[in-house]
Formats: structure tokens, C-alpha cells, sequence
């Protein structure tokens, strides 16, 4: 079993180069553990305290209501989940009353039982569609509704075998500095990973809703939006109208945006929701909270020039092997990745491949489904 990474098994890693309170997951110097930033009066976000990593944790906002904490997603493991903990603790004595999960994706829902061994009691919402793929065949290696020794065991020989693999490639002189560089920072993080997942298990959500659903308060209401299929089929958004703050989930992701599993066209869609709320602050699934809408522009126009390109080659019948070689996305990578090679291998990894995968399986009407690559 391979460990997933953002969606990427370790065989697609193969084929591209063949001061917070302590936490239980803490590699400072790394940049691996999170950091709690305030976002507005009684609004944090715990992310990732660089702006990429291989091997993620997705973002959780906090949102202090007169009853107690609401959070937008958990972390990506149980050990992440009791370090989230701590992190709330160090900015509210309040209980932690609901956790909604923005998608089914494991670095923004496996964090539930490392949160839940504090707040037992708390309520667990997702949309519909998310709820299904938790307890699906989306999560089908995960153990439900508690640990499972069989599951933990292959789910650890998974990481220590993605491990191997990436130390033997780190190991080989014609190895590219950057990527020795960046797969032996991401060793790291795995390790911290695995001693994070013991216990690992899909906590199962207590209640769901079709499209929208009011966490009511006097300050700091929250609104849960389901604009439509995007990242997955059923991402959700948290809207704070007082405060004007928008989370996203991954149908926001910077500064790599991640393509698996996504819909293209509903994707568009749903971001000109996003867009027109009047949101000043918005805090993507992963990376640095955003003053403006600059970011989500770009992330649209990058969505429509792949559809652009893609429904012409898929019109003339070409196969996806013949569609990859033409879709030309070398601009685009410019914008998002820079001159940073690393970040350029992982465009064309975590978005451009899946992403025009998912553009060409759209306009020759091939189901798209939600399954861990």
C-alpha cells in the first residue's frame, strides 16, 4: 500500500525522477509544525508554518463563538489533531462544540480523533456528498469508526516503503540537488506523519446539509456554503458575513493548486460564488491567509485555459497521452511555481497532469469519481 501524498501515490513520484504552544508533531526547524495566526477579533488559522509541503496538513480556522469554537477542517492525523488542540488551548479556554469538514480529502479530516479525545461530544458536519465519500469507497483503506491493527500496519508499512524509496533516490548522484533537497525534507515530514497516524480512523460525521446550514451567533455567525462540485464533489466553505472572512477548503489552494479528483467546469462555477461574496480576507486550504482576490482570478483563469485548450484536442478524438503532450501550461507554471524548480515538479505533478486528466475526462463525458490515486 502507498502512502498518499496530496493525492499522488509514491508510483507517481516514481515517474517524475523514476510561538505556538508544544505539540506532539513538532519539527521547528523544518517549518513542518503548525502556527496559530490571528486572522480578525476571535478568528485564528493553524497552517503550515512554510507555504508548501509535500506532505501536507490542510488548514483549520477557528472561530470563537459565545458558546463555545467552531473549526473549519482537523488536521491530517490524530497526532495532528491533539497538536491542534493544544494550539486552540493557547488562544481560548472555550470547548471545541464543531468541527465541519470541508472535504473528504485525509489532511483536512483524520485530524477528528486526536480533537475528539478532548471534545468527545463535539458535532461533525459535512455536506451530503462528503459524508458519502468518508464512509465509502473514497476512504477505503481507512478504518471506520475506530483503529484497526490491520489497517494501522498497512498503513504504516505504506510510509515506511514511500520512505525507502524516496532515500534511494536522494542517495543516487545524478539526483538533482533540488529534489534530494526536497524529498529529504519531505522524509522528514513522513516521519513525523508516522508517528502522527497511530490510532487512525474516519470519524464519522453527525450531521450533514444539501446546501446551506447557519451556525447561529450574536458576533461571529457562520455560514456553511455548498456552492457545488469543485475540488471534490462536495466542498464545502465556511462565510463569516460580520467579519467579511471566507474559508475555503481546497477549492482555494496556494500556491500549487491540487487537480485530482476535481470538476472542471462546476469548479468555475462554484468559484464565481466564492467570488462574489464580499469577502476582505480568505483563507485557502492550505497557505497564508489573502487580503484581496487576486489569487482566486488566477486560479479561475487557470481552470478555463485548461478547459480552453482541452475541448478542441478532445473534440478531434485524441487520446489523453496525445492531449497531455499539446496542452502547453508553461506560462501558467511561471505564475504559480516561479523559477523554483521543486515548486515546477510539483505543478505539473499535483495539477497540470490530473488536472487535464479531469478536463479531458469532462468533455468526452467520462464520470469523474472520487477515489484516493
Amino acid at each position: 500500500m502507498a502512502v498518499s501524498l496530496r493525492g499522488a501515490t509514491f508510483a507517481c513520484l516514481l515517474l517524475i525522477g523514476a510561538a505556538p504552544a508544544p505539540a506532539p508533531h513538532a519539527l521547528p526547524a523544518d517549518g513542518y509544525s503548525e502556527i496559530i495566526e490571528k486572522v480578525a477579533d476571535g478568528i485564528w488559522v493553524i497552517r503550515q508554518a512554510k507555504p508548501f509541503h509535500l506532505q501536507p496538513i490542510g488548514n483549520v480556522v477557528v472561530v470563537e463563538q459565545k458558546d463555545g469554537l467552531v473549526l473549519l477542517d482537523s488536521g491530517d492525523s490524530p497526532g495532528a489533531g491533539r497538536g491542534i488542540a493544544a494550539l486552540i488551548r493557547s488562544v481560548s479556554a472555550k470547548p471545541v462544540k464543531a468541527v465541519a469538514i470541508s472535504h473528504w480529502h485525509g489532511d483536512h479530516s483524520m485530524g477528528l480523533p486526536g480533537l475528539k479525545e478532548s471534545w468527545p461530544n463535539l458535532r461533525i458536519i459535512t455536506t451530503v456528498e462528503t459524508k458519502q465519500d468518508l464512509l465509502g469507497a473514497s476512504m477505503a483503506r481507512y478504518a471506520k469508526d475506530g483503529p484497526d491493527p490491520a489497517h494501522s500496519a498497512a498503513f504504516h508499512k505504506g510510509i515506511e516503503d514511500t520512505m525507502a524509496a524516496m532515500a534511494s533516490l536522494v542517495s543516487k548522484p545524478e539526483t538533482p540537488t533540488f529534489k534530494k533537497t526536497g524529498y529529504t525534507q519531505t522524509m522528514r515530514e513522513l516521519a513525523d506523519y508516522d508517528r502522527n497516524v497511530e490510532g487512525l480512523y474516519v470519524a464519522a460525521p453527525t450531521e450533514t446539509f444539501t446546501d446551506r446550514l447557519v451556525l447561529a451567533d450574536p458576533v461571529r455567525p457562520v455560514e456553511l456554503i455548498h456552492p457545488g462540485r469543485a475540488n471534490t464533489d462536495g466542498d464545502l466553505a465556511a462565510w463569516l458575513p460580520r467579519q467579511k472572512v471566507l474559508a475555503t477548503g481546497d477549492m482555494v489552494v496556494a500556491p500549487i493548486p491540487y487537480g485530482f479528483g476535481s470538476y472542471p467546469a462546476d469548479w468555475l462555477r462554484s468559484l464565481q460564488v466564492l467570488r462574489a461574496l464580499p469577502f476582505r480576507v480568505l483563507i485557502p486550504g492550505h497557505g497564508v491567509p489573502q487580503r484581496d482576490r487576486a489569487y482566486l482570478d488566477r486560479l479561475a483563469a487557470l481552470i478555463a485555459d485548461v478547459r480552453h485548450q482541452v475541448a478542441p484536442l478532445a473534440a478531434a478524438h485524441l487520446s489523453l497521452d496525445e492531449t497531455r503532450k499539446k496542452v502547453d501550461l508553461s506560462r501558467e507554471r511561471r505564475l504559480f511555481a516561479g523559477d523554483d524548480p521543486w515548486l515546477g515538479l510539483w505543478f505539473d505533478q499535483y495539477w497540470a497532469r490530473p488536472f487535464v486528466t479531469m478536463a479531458w475526462q469532462e468533455a468526452n463525458g467520462i464520470p469523474i469519481t472520487q477515489v484516493e490515486v
